[in-house]
């Protein structure tokens, strides 16, 4: 049992309506119990249960791009998990369920506050849920093979998007149910493989998957992140030499097979001339590079 108590106080300048610097003070007061209960089966099996309360307060843009009046509340996160472990001297494995709801979610919808600015605005209800598993496997003692997956449900009860309309000044409102929370991929997981030749080399080989990820809450396929598959491969070597502790040095090739993609991007849409446009703008990423590290350890 864990029982936080988190006191934030806030003193800056915000802006008005007329962009004037206003000064703004808040306060907010958190209680953050968390509760964790473990029962141990045997040398080799465990389950599991926590529970916990967290509260985050805004951001400071969240205040300065703001007044007293349009200013957004804290979040808060009632998480709840719940699982099993399974261990011996060669395997490792887990499962993992999450249960995470939010109250007063602060997320971007287009909506401008009364200063003019985009902001985030507190959203009333949204849930995370999913599974993580977990293997971890050494069939004999120079190579290790890792991989963990990951299944959720990321999605918002009820949401408004705000667009701009150059027609008739304004914003048009749309509604929606059970959108997905931006960023938020349904499915991702890693497999990975460590091989030890000899004490001081080390190969490693790793793959990654992230699912298709949504621009913004609106759960549309035009504003999205397509899916990626990624693998690293690292060559390592260690060794003492005496006058200094250790030596290391690795060379990596990222993104072995070149592989274009974008990891984070963003969207907006607007009203003009009577015709809705969205632009997507997106954040590509290096193909094929190569890196070379030296590490010294006196």
């Amino acid at each position: 049992v864990d029982l936080q108590i988190r006191s934030v106080s806030y003193s800056f300048e915000g802006l008005d309506d007329l962009g004037q610097p206003v000064p703004q003070n808040d306060k907010l007061f958190f209680f953050n119990p968390k509760l964790s209960i473990n029962y141990q089966f045997n040398s080799s099996n465990q389950i599991y249960f926590f529970s916990g309360i967290a509260n985050k307060e805004p951001s400071r843009d969240d205040y300065t791009e703001s007044t007293s009046t349009s200013r957004p509340l804290h979040e808060s996160l009632y998480d709840f998990e719940a699982g099993y472990r399974f261990k011996n001297a060669k395997l490792r494995a887990g499962v993992n369920y999450y249960l995470m709801l939010y109250d007063n979610q602060l997320v971007l919808t287009g909506k401008l506050n009364d200063v003019g600015n985009y902001t985030r605005v507190n959203i009333g209800s949204s849930f995370r849920e999913g599974i993580e598993t977990e293997v971890t496997w050494m069939p004999f003692n120079q190579l290790q093979l890792n991989t963990n997956v990951t299944l959720s449900r990321n999605k918002i009860k009820n949401f408004k998007e705000y667009i701009d309309d150059y027609d008739n000044g304004g914003q048009l409102i749309r509604v929606y149910s059970e959108t997905d929370i931006s960023f938020s991929p349904a499915v991702s997981g890693y497999l990975g493989a460590v091989y030890k030749p000899l004490k001081s080399l080390e190969i490693a080989l790793s793959n990654k998957y992230v699912g298709k990820q949504f621009l913004d809450n609106t759960s549309d396929s035009n504003r999205s992140l397509d899916p990626y598959y990624l693998t690293d491969f690292r060559l390592s070597w260690k060794w003492n030499p005496g006058f200094v502790k250790e030596i290391s040095l690795s060379a990596m090739v990222n993104n072995v097979f070149d592989h274009q993609y974008e990891s984070n991007g963003y969207t907006f849409s607007y009203l003009y001339s009577g015709e809705l446009t969205t632009e997507n703008y997106y954040y590509p990423q290096a193909g094929r590079n190569y890196m070379i590290g030296l590490n010294v350890l006196f």
